[in-house]
């Protein structure tokens, strides 16, 4: 005969729980006591419901306050915020995995997933009032024009430092600016970042910084993704125009950083524009979900080895709201601190009063930004680039212009593109090229007129107070 073995088998008091409430049915164990009593005995939370064959179901609306209790959790337009800001998805449904999971075996990412969009509707809220004169802080808010209070407020956007009125001189972090870039520079750069600390876009520009490569600006974009935290996003510039879905990521955030700009030129500039200056409602779109209208206040700033270029779009409109600072170069003795960006990441709370030194004095100066004579030129040598019409316009030994001259559009064209096949570049588009010169008559001092004499003595359409040389 074959003996029976028996093995001891230690349950957890997770698993002897289950026993109990499988084996033990309330109707037949626990006749007197009340439902939240035998929830209570078991030590089963009050979420899980007990029915009397001892199968268990989860209270949702139970469990979203449970989880809610003693929290402020709020969900705004689909993202989760609490007082520290905002809230992962992977992070809440980790947080409930890990309670469900002392309780339920089986199904638990379905249940998950049901819990994570019940907890959205029971913690549904309006978007609150987004203020521009207010910048929340770990400890407080801080108000560009009445000081700091001491008290945390609700809010979207709380940066990941501390206000402190006698912060000390972040002393690593001017000395790694001085290296970066020329003084004239630096004031300018201090001006964008404290633009960048609260959520408006009067200062109606975005920021490239550009150089060869090596000379840290990745170490700058390391430290600012940790003082703005979950109110950033790191991508690709190039994807504003080109994926509809990709600028609902720009929703509720204070930067955005493309931390190596591609050279390759941009098909089309009319939403990076828009967002720039934007002022009213922008439309943006989520995958699988109606677009809808929501005011963005995200500000772009950009690192690459040379400035944004457009395809198609030749107007100053797009060159103007660029500000381009270009690095120092680097010096033979340069040596890399592989440690920098923590050791200034370990003062951020000076560099934060410094950033913001900088916001206070673009407000006073009406929001107007102080370029230096290098920042400027970088800004036409970026509109020249970007429309080779300045160029050719700006070559005296191919145009005169002069009060007493003039020349049909077809053969200013014809010398334009002339020039630009001498001087290996694409030409734009006739229409293109007649359509800029007519928006820019007053700059050069020229003027379209319909009764220009052609060669051949006709009369056609054509440009007074220029000439071309071929």
């Amino acid at each position: 005969m074959f003996q029976k073995e028996v093995i001891d088998v230690e349950f957890t008091e997770v698993e002897q729980t289950q026993i109990a409430v499988i084996e033990s049915p309330k109707s037949e164990v626990h006749d007197e006591m009340s439902e939240e009593e035998f929830k209570e005995s078991l030590g089963l939370p009050k979420w899980l419901e007990v029915d009397e064959k001892g199968k268990i179901t989860i209270n949702e609306v139970a469990f979203c306050k449970e989880f809610c209790r003693g929290r402020t959790l709020k969900c705004i337009g689909g993202i989760f915020y609490d007082m520290g800001g905002e809230i992962g998805d992977e992070i809440i449904a980790h947080e409930i995995s890990n309670i469900l999971t002392k309780h339920v075996f089986t199904g638990v990412a379905s249940k998950v997933k049901c819990l994570m969009g019940a907890l959205k509707l029971q913690c549904y809220s309006e978007l609150p009032e987004v203020k521009e004169h207010e910048i929340h802080v770990a400890n407080g808010v801080l108000k560009t024009g009445s000081g700091f209070v001491s008290e945390r407020q609700f809010c979207v956007n709380r940066l990941n430092v501390q206000y402190d009125s006698a912060a000390q001189s972040p002393v690593k972090f001017l000395n790694f600016l001085s290296d970066l870039l020329e003084p004239d520079d630096t004031i300018t750069l201090q001006e964008y970042l404290g633009y960048l600390l609260i959520p408006s876009t009067k200062g109606q520009a975005m920021m490239s910084i550009i150089g060869e490569g090596g000379e840290g600006k990745s170490v700058l974009g390391t430290i600012l993704k940790d003082i703005f935290s979950g109110n950033m996003c790191v991508g690709n510039f190039r994807r504003i125009e080109t994926d509809r879905f990709f600028r609902a990521n720009l929703k509720g955030k204070l930067l955005f950083l493309d931390d190596d700009l591609q050279l390759e030129a941009l098909p089309t500039t009319g939403y990076i524009k828009s967002l720039i200056t934007v002022q009213i409602p922008t439309d943006i779109e989520f995958k699988g979900k109606q677009s809808y209208s929501e005011k963005l206040y995200a500000r772009f700033l950009c690192f690459g080895n040379g400035s944004i270029k457009s395809l198609h779009d030749k107007s100053a409109g797009f060159s103007r709201r660029m500000i381009i600072l270009s690095t120092k170069q680097i010096s033979e003795n340069w040596k890399t601190n592989p440690n920098l960006a923590q050791e200034i990441i370990a003062e951020k709370d000076g560099v934060f009063a410094w950033m913001f030194a900088g916001l206070r004095r673009l407000i006073a100066n009406n929001y107007q930004f102080s370029l230096s004579e290098k920042s400027k030129h970088n800004a036409v040598e970026m509109m020249s680039d970007n429309c080779n019409i300045i160029e050719f316009l700006g070559d005296k030994n191919a145009v005169i212009l002069s009060n007493n001259t003039e020349i049909s559009s077809t053969n200013l064209y014809g010398s334009y593109s002339k020039w630009c096949s001498d001087n290996a570049m694409t030409a734009v588009k006739r229409e293109a090229f007649v359509s800029w010169l007519k928006s820019n008559q007053r700059k050069y001092s020229i003027s379209y007129d319909y009764n220009i004499v052609s060669e051949n003595g006709k009369r056609v359409r054509g440009f007074k107070g220029i000439s071309a040389t071929a």
